[in-house]
């Protein structure tokens, strides 16, 4: 029997820092600059003032907005059903990112191509915080139908994330619309809902939920009859952004003096899962729920301790972390252990499942208005209380040393990366070439030319790396500043750590709290300087690929430029672009003479003209004219990107 007396975990209990339903503020100084004032130290008071930015509040469309309770007639239920949904708790009709923007800053200046995977949400969309159904097993084999709803609300979490920290080539975080309550388990259409779909890690959802828990209510025995409630929580109701970064993402056209230069947006990705699935009667013997899936894809995200130190943006298997429990008809609960033999899927009587996902940071946003020149007192458009919660369970002296672990190897991998200098950019196209008429027939002989010489391999391998890496050269100077900060921010932490670590057990219960108040603080900071630690790493990554990737193909594209060059010279008389010959320089060898006093190449080429058949001049006519008609009113450029 797979069950011990074991004390059940808290992962998936109702703790102080997540039973509250609405984040509320618990003295109204910003909580960086109360941080700053406990601890007294000049280095972290330099690093939490930037977060002190207070500005009036001038709305409040969703401001305090608590959870609705929806009505039995509010929702759908199908009796054919397996399963009846019994209670639906949600916020109605918040609005969507594309909503708020188009209300605040006018739909001219949005930009709906940014949104065209969630506008079939429109204006607004419920966000989701508990659903429960009753399900008694039958024999359905419904097949999942797909639903534009779900992958839009998917994408509703690729957006936040995309908002809150921009792009970022390391993240491997993306979202899948998840079901809370999932659609083959009341089997029917009516689970693709709203208020029953929430963003949840690609990962999670394809495996770990669907091969554990999912896979064990799905699997049930005909008859079985069982309760499921599924919750979500926020770790805050919203977060700030400000005109500059969403014009830089393309969210917006341009900024707006006139409009808030930050406003708040509603979150949407859940950071904890919770879901509950009982017996009604736990001595039939004849109910029963299925195994989950055996598999190392279904357990790579598995955790006995959820520790949230754990989560990693940049490994799959860790974008987001969860535990199974399971009770038997006595109530007793153990956690699943994967490594374990004795599991018996006829034992289980209730399933608990716990999944953490990890957040965006909000690493972009920015501290002064940079173009905006609006009224001071319309600086903020605030949609309610932006206070991040604590979003696990678990010990925080258990929680820091991971991070503290993790962002020490990221700071020595940082440092054995040896960065490069930035690079002259690479001409792609010769001056004199690129100011000729579309039509001017020199220019369709050079791309003819181009064409035999097989240069489009070299330029898409080139210009892909100019587009993905040379603008982190522009922010070199800046991110080996930050770096250094980062470090020094870094010993701060670790050495307050150590301090506190030392003097904890000479402490009353009162200064631990306040202690582990800190480090919660603290585990924030480090977790957002995850975010920035991996930046530069990858930037650094990038600048050294570009370089690599130049001095191999540059010089062979430079060759087959040359090559192209040499031949429309020698068929049109074209002389320009000398930057392109061997050496950087056009060679003069008219008059000149070898060794032997012969003629240069030149000069017997010239003679070597007088004497062309008709023949072959014929032939460059008809290659001329062939060019033309290939290339004729189609640029360099066009050619170089197969337009």
């Amino acid at each position: 029997m797979f069950f011990q007396n074991h004390e059940p975990k808290s992962s998936y209990r109702q703790t102080p820092e997540n039973s509250s339903l609405s984040p509320a503020s618990q003295n109204s100084a910003p909580h960086a600059l109360q941080l700053a004032k406990k601890i007294g130290n000049k280095a972290m008071i330099n690093l939490l003032q930037k977060q002190t930015h207070i500005q009036p509040v001038i709305q409040g469309k969703f401001k305090d907005i608590e959870p609705t309770d929806y009505g039995a007639n509010e929702y759908d239920n199908d009796r054919n059903n397996e399963g009846q949904f019994t209670a639906v708790r949600a916020d109605k009709d918040l609005p969507t990112y594309f909503g708020v923007l188009k209300d605040t800053f006018g739909e001219d200046n949005v930009n709906k191509s940014f949104f065209s995977k969630t506008n079939e949400l429109g204006d607004t969309c419920d966000r989701p915080h508990s659903v429960s159904a009753i399900v008694k097993k039958g024999t359905s084999r419904k097949d999942r139908k797909g639903d534009s709803v779900v992958s839009a609300i998917g994408n509703l979490g690729t957006e936040e994330r995309l908002i809150r920290d921009g792009k970022n080539d390391a993240a491997k975080t993306a979202y899948d619309g998840g079901h809370l309550v999932g659609y083959q388990i009341v089997r029917g259409i009516e689970a693709n809902q709203e208020w029953n779909i929430a963003p949840q890690d690609v990962k999670n959802n394809e495996h770990s939920y669907n091969h554990t828990i999912e896979k064990m209510l799905r699997g049930a025995g005909k008859g079985t009859e069982y309760t499921y409630s599924v919750e979500v929580k926020y770790d805050q109701w919203n977060f700030s952004v400000d005109q500059e970064q969403l014009v830089k993402l393309g969210a917006l056209k341009q900024v707006d003096s006139t409009k808030p230069w930050e406003i708040q947006l509603p979150v949407r990705i859940p950071f904890k899962w919770d879901a509950k699935a009982d017996m009604t009667k736990t001595d039939e013997n004849k109910w029963k729920f299925g195994s989950p899936t055996k598999g190392e894809s279904s357990f790579e995200q598995f955790s006995q301790t959820m520790d949230e130190g754990n989560l990693d943006f940049t490994r799959k298997s860790h974008t987001a972390r969860f535990n199974l429990a399971f009770s038997d008809k006595d109530g007793n609960e153990e956690l699943y252990d994967i490594d374990s033999n004795n599991f018996d899927a006829k034992k289980v009587k209730g399933i608990r499942y716990s999944m953490h996902q990890s957040l965006p940071t909000d690493f972009l946003k920015n501290q002064k208005p940079v173009e905006w020149k609006g009224d001071e007192a319309n600086a903020v458009a605030h949609f309610g209380e932006v206070k991040k919660g604590q979003a696990s369970s678990t010990n925080i002296l258990e929680i820091m040393p991971a991070k503290l672990k993790r962002n020490k190897i990221l700071i020595d991998e940082i440092e054995e990366i040896g960065d490069v200098e930035k690079p002259e950019k690479m001409r792609f196209i010769p001056e004199g070439i690129s100011q000729l008429d579309e039509r001017d027939e020199k220019k369709c002989v050079f791309i003819y030319q181009l064409e035999k010489n097989k240069i489009r391999n070299e330029y898409i391998i080139l210009k892909k790396i100019e587009t993905d890496y040379y603008p982190f050269f522009d922010v070199q100077p800046e991110e080996e500043e930050r770096f250094e900060k980062e470090k020094e921010n870094f010993d701060t932490i670790t050495n307050e750590f150590a301090t506190w670590m030392q003097e904890l057990d000479n402490k009353e219960e009162d200064e631990i709290e306040s202690i582990q108040q800190k480090m919660v603080q603290y585990s924030k900071i480090l977790e957002a300087q995850t975010l920035t630690l991996t930046r530069i790493k990858n930037h650094r990554i990038g600048r050294n690929l570009y370089e690599e990737t130049v001095n191999e193909f540059y010089p062979d594209y430079k060759e087959k430029i040359w090559r192209s060059l040499q031949v429309l010279r020698s068929i049109t008389g074209y002389d320009s672009d000398s930057e392109y010959y061997h050496g950087g320089k056009k060679t003069d060898s008219k008059n000149k003479t070898n060794s032997n006093g012969k003629r240069t190449l030149e000069a017997r080429e010239d003679n070597h003209k007088k004497r062309k058949s008709d023949k072959e001049q014929q032939d460059n006519k008809k290659m001329i004219e062939e060019a033309i008609g290939k290339y004729l009113r189609k640029s360099v450029v066009d050619y170089l990107n197969k337009k």
